[in-house]
């Protein structure tokens, strides 16, 4: 009871901690909804600012394109005065006529010259250049507006001086005739006004470089504008344009927002109507120029509201922060009260397997020490007994086939089985495999194949390889009853020659894995199938056999839509060495050969020294690895030293076989175990590994097979 309520006591959180949490809340959506409120009233009023200020700018610039208007105009009345009278004929040699031109046109910087143009169209006079030869320019909009009819002070096109190749454009008016507006068209005076000077003038007014200053005609041609056009061709506004718009409508001045179709650029344009004159004067500021102006008055409010804010959230924060930690700390210790019997349960379980693990494979030690001796015995009886005993044999080494495989299954579980790594190719060891694997299948099943073709070379236990491919084979049939395909590929992965990694796979299209099972499928003991069909081993001994390879296995499955093993073996650069048949010569009987055999169990040494005598083989003995070494260093013309793996006094039989590597190379080593707690990877080619329980001539096979071998190197 006490824990129950201590658990549910802090399932939620209190009162006081969602306090905080609102609290923290506020302290930072309130300052920033206040912030966000104020920003959005300075922004309209930044954008009120720049409005009022680009309609004062308008002002300044339509005063003074009126003045160079009306100083134009007024020069080109005097022009028009000074000439009254003189003919056609007189004007282009009137020198003073020039002169006085001339002097008007140097007391205007905004003109560039003034002319006059005979009603053919010819230029007759200017003030630049005297004498002038007659330049054509009735083709020019200035001359043929007013040639059509009087159209007053007329403002012509935007164009290029084709002497200086300048940008400039015309102002025109009708030179008086004697029948006055009426009368006979008695050509045009002119005046060029160079935009040259609108553009120096509009620098200087100019405060940022995204601003634009545009004069313009009433039908959209620019005139004169800053920044100059690059390409220097005159530009015409659509009647899309939000100016032609207003224009359209008759609006003399006003505000407006709109993309510039010069440059692109977002701008705030006001404009103003040069009365009585149809041209516009147009002033625009960037609206990215605006926006940063009003960034900068919001990053100066945020100097100061920030960090009074972040100190509020701060304190708010560590104040939550100390009551989540004393909250955690409650809702830790219900779960550890909680979870308390369960861990207990748990590790009393595990100790109980780790014992079981080591129990059973110290009596399957001993167990294999007894069938050793049994069978020994058993086989130099047969020697002996009369032919009517054979069947009573028989019958006894049927019997100890049996106890041989329960102790290699207990070798299994407790994961301490002998291991004798052999360099092999996979590719051809599967294909070994083939016809037991198909009489393991059902015939409702498939047996697909896809073997790399290519070396792919692995250094691992052969036997253990076998077991591990036919137990995955099994697994994957019994998880399609209903019949299926198994797939078994090998390939290599990576990017050196031989790969860096094997995968070998195999994969059904069977019934598949929840992930709750997949998650413990490689656990000892697990297993879903009924009493009987199933120890749990399998999967086990695939992922012990990896690891002890030095590799790693995993699954991957989908229920009802198969399962597919993937181990994980590293590729070695060593090439497969076959073992070397026996010389013909061995096979009949040895020459004389000298045995050294340590073992600590009287009775298999007693029936092993036995065997190999009656072999014919001369044998030495020792009880532990310290006393064979003393052997070793005592005796002379030793060409085997066949010994256990497990031996008392510090010297286990892989510390022997390395000694007399490093001591004696010439000597080789058979150890006889099935049962290593220490790997016997490394050993070399001149230790091999023979498991107990064995007889007489499968000993004394594998002695000549390694000195054959010896003798073939």
């Amino acid at each position: 009871m006490p824990h129950r309520s201590l658990v549910s006591s802090a399932d939620g959180p209190p009162g006081s901690l969602r306090l905080l949490r609102l609290l923290l809340a506020a302290s930072v959506v309130v300052p920033l909804s206040l912030f966000a409120a104020i920003a959005w009233r300075d922004y309209l009023e930044v954008q009120a600012d720049a409005e009022r200020n680009i309609r004062k700018t308008v002002l300044i610039l339509h005063e003074h394109v009126q003045k160079v208007f009306d100083t134009v105009e007024q020069a080109l009345d005097r022009v028009d005065e000074r000439s009254r009278g003189m003919g056609w004929e007189e004007i282009p040699s009137s020198e003073s006529l020039h002169r006085y031109m001339k002097t008007l046109s140097d007391e205007l910087p905004q003109v560039g010259s003034l002319a006059l143009v005979d009603p053919q169209g010819f230029v007759q006079i200017v003030s630049r250049v005297f004498p002038l030869e007659p330049l054509y320019v009735a083709d020019r909009e200035y001359f043929r507006a007013q040639r059509e009819r009087d159209h007053g002070f007329h403002v012509g096109e935007a164009l290029v001086n084709r002497r200086t190749g300048r940008p400039q454009f015309n102002v025109s008016r009708r030179r008086t005739s004697p029948g006055g507006p009426d009368g006979v068209f008695a050509g045009t005076l002119v005046a060029s006004i160079r935009t040259d000077y609108f553009v120096e003038f509009y620098r200087q007014v100019a405060q940022g470089e995204n601003e634009a200053i545009s004069i313009l005609r009433e039908d959209g041609m620019v005139l004169a504008r800053y920044p100059a056009l690059e390409s220097g061709t005159p530009l015409r506004l659509g009647p899309d344009a939000v100016f032609m718009r207003a224009v359209a409508e008759g609006r003399q001045d006003g505000v407006h927002r709109g993309q510039s179709h010069v440059d692109g650029i977002e701008r705030i344009f006001g404009y103003k109507r040069v009365a009585p004159y149809p041209v516009y004067v147009s002033y625009g500021v960037a609206q990215s120029d605006i926006t940063a102006a009003w960034l900068r008055n919001m990053m100066m409010y945020a100097a100061f509201a920030l960090p009074a804010t972040l100190a509020l959230a701060v304190m708010s924060w560590l104040a939550m922060r100390r009551a989540r930690r004393e909250t955690d700390a409650v809702r830790r210790w219900a779960e550890e009260v909680r979870n308390r019997e369960q861990l207990e349960i748990a590790l009393r379980q595990a100790q109980k397997l780790e014992a079981l693990g080591q129990l059973t494979g110290g009596v399957a030690h001993d167990f294999n020490n007894l069938l050793t001796a049994a069978l020994t015995n058993l086989h130099l009886m047969s020697r002996h007994l009369p032919q009517e005993a054979a069947r009573h044999l028989d019958g006894a080494n049927a019997a100890l086939d049996r106890a041989k495989k329960l102790t290699g299954q207990l070798l299994a579980f407790s994961r301490q089985e002998a291991v004798n790594p052999t360099v092999v190719d996979l590719g051809d060891s599967l294909r070994g495999m083939a016809n037991l694997l198909e009489r393991s299948i059902r015939a409702d099943i498939a047996l697909d194949w896809d073997l790399a073709p290519l070396p792919m070379a692995v250094e691992v236990d052969p036997v253990q390889l076998e077991m591990v491919v036919l137990n995955l084979v099994i697994n994957a049939r019994d998880a399609m009853p209903g019949g299926g395909r198994i797939r078994i590929s090998a390939r290599p992965a990576g990017d050196s020659p031989t790969g860096g990694v094997v995968m070998l796979e195999v994969a059904d299209t069977g019934q598949g894995m929840p992930p709750e099972v997949q998650a413990r499928a490689f656990e000892p003991f697990f297993t879903t199938k009924s009493d009987g069909k199933g120890t749990g081993l399998g999967l086990s001994m695939v992922y012990g056999f990896a690891r002890q390879s030095g590799g790693n296995a995993e699954i991957e499955s989908t229920p009802g839509r198969g399962t597919l093993i993937r181990i994980a073996l590293p590729a070695t650069t060593k090439r497969p060495v076959a073992e070397p048949a026996a010389p013909e010569a061995a096979r009949g009987g040895p020459e004389h050969v000298r045995v050294l055999v340590v073992e600590d169990n009287a009775l298999v040494l007693m029936a092993t020294v036995e065997g190999l005598a009656q072999e014919g083989f001369d044998v030495l003995t020792a009880d532990h690895g310290a006393e064979a070494l003393e052997v070793l260093e005592r005796e002379s013309g030793i060409d085997v030293v066949v010994s256990d793996v497990v031996m008392p006094y510090g010297v286990s039989g892989i510390d022997l076989a390395r000694r007399v590597h490093e001591r004696w190379p010439h000597i080789r080593v058979l150890l006889i175990s099935g049962y290593s707690p220490e790997s016997l990877t490394g050993l070399g080619a001149d230790t091999a590994v023979l498991p107990k329980p064995f007889t007489p001539d499968q000993l004394a096979g594998r002695i000549r097979t390694l000195l054959a071998s010896a003798q073939a190197v």
